[in-house]
């Protein structure tokens, strides 16, 4: 993109920022900022603060950065005691356990019209990670998602085209049988062929709660979820196992994708050209890009079924905790602006720039996104489902973990990983139950 279209391009999102983007003409306030981009993206937020301070000069935010897991710990006796920071980034798979246990405020309608803040602006999905029961409590500032990587070079070896990655189970399955190869040159759908002796492999799957995500979004694909509308675990509904099965036959009967490996095993398989393609999550773009492999990048296939187009999503939420009674009325004004202005398409082009992806359509059909091969997924960023709507995340996705884990190694039948499964969940629940009455 040349620097006139990358300016006229950017003169547009700023434009558009600031016709939507609200102001705050109160008293002066000072406004406490509580969140956990203290990596490479740390710099980028207190630029972005910075510049809403220079341009807000009746509202100042002092941000303090520290890793998510103490902000988990600390927030509710921040809560408790009256001392809460006035705004907070929340996760995905944290949110809706402080929103039940009412360390969040819910956002009403109208102070979101009020704020400029209009959720259809954004992908659905992602902007519904933070709604429970009916409420909005957050705003969506950063998102990443679970992807496919691709090796270009394998799959035109094995007379694939690149430009047209599978998108369907069936030719996501005819993908991986002619990427699988034994050291004779034989594919997996050739007479002959040794699956005891490879040179490449279909697919990459391992055993850890990244490789499980591949089995996440496999359940949603065939119209399967994790609870049931009680918020029960239901991850053992026939169309969970059905989804999963598959998963487990690309090694068991299929022989296309490694037993017992790793995430790191198949990170260095995918890297060394050893393995066509390669689901797991988007932060590994640059180390590709730096290796300058020759690599696409394109949305889970629908692997499990083909009701929805589906991937699992990790994110991050601009929250107002709750705050003691006399709370200063003017700050929470201020804080809608402050997280109206930080989730515009300007800022978020800037946020970008970390990794993250678009968090609202307008974004991710910007030009400078042309020629980035994480764009391969930006025609199905609405069908990003991030692990949230129930308080017991933790409660659910870690038995989920290891029911995948035992029907990935073939420890257990995948029926009886996944049942297995939902009845340790289940326990889990019933005490967690405990801390929400």
């Amino acid at each position: 993109m040349t620097a006139s279209l990358r300016r006229t391009t950017l003169l547009a999102l700023l434009a558009l920022g600031g016709a939507s983007a609200q102001t705050y003409s109160g008293p002066n306030v000072t406004l406490t900022f509580l969140h956990g981009f203290t990596g490479p993206d740390r710099p980028v937020m207190e630029g972005l603060i910075k510049k809403f301070n220079d341009t807000h000069p009746n509202i100042q935010v002092r941000a303090q950065a520290q890793p998510w897991a103490t902000t988990w710990q600390q927030l509710p006796s921040l809560v408790a005691s009256g001392r809460a920071p006035d705004v907070a980034v929340i996760n995905e798979d944290q949110i809706t356990g402080f929103i039940a246990r009412g360390a969040v405020s819910p956002l009403s309608p109208a102070e979101l019209k009020a704020a400029g803040i209009d959720r259809s602006r954004f992908f659905g999905p992602l902007f519904a990670t933070a709604d429970y029961k009916g409420q909005s409590y957050g705003v969506p500032v950063s998102s990443v998602a679970y992807v496919m990587f691709y090796n270009k070079d394998l799959m035109k070896k094995a007379g694939l085209d690149p430009s047209k990655p599978p998108r369907t189970r069936a030719d996501f399955l005819a993908a991986v049988q002619k990427c699988t190869v034994d050291k004779n040159g034989k594919n997996a759908t050739q007479a002959g062929f040794d699956p005891k002796n490879l040179d490449t492999w279909g697919v990459s799957l391992y055993n850890n709660w990244v490789g499980s995500r591949a089995a996440y979004a496999a359940i949603l694909q065939n119209g399967g979820s994790m609870v049931d509308q009680n918020e029960n675990a239901a991850f053992n509904s026939p169309q969970a196992i059905s989804a999963v099965q598959f998963l487990v036959d690309l090694v068991q009967k299929y022989h296309v994708a490694r037993p017992n490996s790793t995430e790191e095993a198949e990170l260095a398989a995918f890297s060394q050209g050893k393995v066509c393609f390669f689901p797991s999550g988007q932060w590994y773009l640059d180390r590709f890009e730096g290796q300058k492999m020759n690599f696409g990048v394109t949305f889970m296939p629908r692997i499990g079924g083909n009701v929805r187009d589906a991937a699992w999503g990790g994110s991050s939420h601009l929250t107002l905790p709750k705050q003691r009674a006399g709370y200063d009325a003017n700050k929470r004004k201020a804080a809608l602006v402050f997280m109206s202005w930080l989730t515009q398409p300007a800022q978020n082009l800037t946020w970008t720039t970390t990794g993250s992806l678009p968090t609202q359509p307008v974004v991710a059909k910007n030009p400078q996104f042309e020629n980035n091969p994480i764009s391969g997924v930006f025609d199905r960023l609405n069908s990003v489902y991030a692990t949230s709507g129930y308080p017991w995340v933790g409660q659910v996705m870690t038995p989920f973990d290891q029911a995948w884990e035992a029907a990935y190694l073939g420890k257990k039948t995948v029926a009886q990983a996944l049942n297995d499964g939902v009845s340790e969940s289940n326990k889990q629940i019933e005490q967690a139950r405990k801390n929400f009455q």
